[in-house]
């Protein structure tokens, strides 16, 4: 089953299509918030009209749950209410891949700073997970996706750096300089004792370097999925929560510090 997001703010040009704009932080976040950042996205989630966000969209996650065709996205007070939703912990940060990585720019880090996510929970069993950005000297949530991943696998860090292969979905841990898997899909990517973090460029660099910007992958416009034991650009099997569907890299103002990843998922209007 595809993840339901809810779009909250920007990427609006998408949203006729179908897609999630995944986007990376700024420049001046590219390697990583400040400890204080943390309480301060948490605090940002907990506003009411945060809530209010998050219980709407629990409702109509559970709409689509229900399999119900659901044309009119109101949502009462009475119903926003009963969902009663609840935080689960901080904010964390989470890591994707860098394009710089993947073409094995000199020094490029493995993986640069996206956003910051925190888990949610409504009475009535629905999990999400609360993306947001920083503006200015403020975090905003840009986007609510159902399932507790983006918040739950960055904190298991343990002294090292989780991050994300956003095109497969797998989640890796970077620690003394090994690439290990923390999802079965990322033991499937690089085997269950993990690789060297040159081994892990080699493998990235094979799937993706042909489909960075300016390459005719994606000047053609192609989106596919990735096998993430063979790296053949081919739509990869469905394992849950959205596989990505088009390569890293900038595009477009918004996300030219840190590179975009377009997923196709179901939304949930937010």
């Amino acid at each position: 089953m595809m993840r339901s997001t809810a779009k909250l703010s920007a990427a609006a040009l998408t949203a006729g299509l179908g897609v999630t704009v995944f986007m990376g932080g700024n420049a001046a976040m590219a390697a990583g918030p400040a400890p204080s950042d943390s309480a301060a996205a948490t605090k940002a989630a907990s506003t009411q009209a945060a809530q209010q966000q998050l219980s709407s969209f629990f409702v109509r996650y559970e709409r689509q749950q229900q399999g119900q065709l659901v044309t009119d996205q109101s949502v009462t007070k009475a119903q926003a209410a009963a969902k009663a939703p609840r935080l689960e912990g901080s904010a964390q940060s989470v890591y994707s891949l860098s394009p710089s990585f993947v073409k094995g720019e000199a020094n490029a880090p493995v993986a640069t700073f996206s956003y910051m996510a925190i888990g949610a929970k409504s009475t009535t069993g629905q999990q999400a997970t609360m993306w947001l950005s920083k503006s200015g000297k403020s975090w905003k949530v840009w986007n609510i996706a159902s399932g507790l991943d983006e918040a739950v696998y960055p904190a298991k860090a343990a002294g090292g750096t989780v991050f994300t292969e956003p095109q497969i979905h797998a989640w890796y841990r970077l620690a003394n300089g090994r690439v290990t898997g923390l999802n079965d899909t990322a033991v499937s990517s690089v085997g269950k004792s993990g690789v060297t973090v040159a081994a892990y460029q080699r493998l990235v660099h094979t799937r993706y370097a042909d489909k960075l910007p300016g390459s005719q992958y994606q000047q053609s416009g192609k989106l596919g999925g990735f096998s993430p034991s063979t790296g053949v650009s081919k739509p990869a099997p469905d394992r849950g929560p959205a596989p990505a569907l088009m390569a890293l890299g900038a595009g477009g103002a918004a996300a030219a510090a840190a590179g975009i990843v377009v997923a196709r998922r179901r939304r949930v209007q937010g």
